[in-house]
């Protein structure tokens, strides 16, 4: 299992990545999501492509400390994008949803610094190594 966090202690996006991907290209994932007076998990499954593509635009915008990076799988049912700021600040937003696109829905959002960045593109880059399709 492969862990992916994003955030603070407290506030954060924890992805467990049940690897290697499968032929077709997906993995099933648990999403953790963590926001003041709020805490819960949905499993989900994520597809290849939007794994790495998510790992390249977050490789390039911590290079710039500009522009976004977003996950968004096919089926939509967890998005996240991140955007760069002034100053190194990392506007953070996405979905959940119970179940592919129906059921309850979460829209969340939260603050973090690009200081976070670096174990998060290692974990990524830990996750993928050999998963690259």
């Amino acid at each position: 299992m492969s862990i992916i966090h994003i955030g603070s202690k407290s506030e954060y996006v924890k992805m467990a990545l049940n690897l290697p991907f499968s032929i077709e290209g997906w993995c099933a994932a648990n999403v953790e999501i963590a926001l003041p007076s709020f805490h819960g998990w949905i499993e989900i499954y994520l597809d290849a492509f939007a794994v790495n593509n998510f790992a390249g635009q977050l490789t390039n915008m911590y290079g710039s400390l500009q522009g976004t990076a977003s996950l968004m799988p096919l089926e939509e049912q967890f998005t996240l994008t991140l955007h760069a700021k002034t100053s190194g600040h990392i506007h953070a937003e996405g979905t959940a949803w119970s179940q592919a696109t129906c059921g309850n829905k979460l829209v969340f959002q939260f603050e973090l610094d690009q200081s976070f960045l670096p174990q998060v593109l290692l974990q990524l880059q830990d996750a993928l190594g050999g998963e690259s399709r």
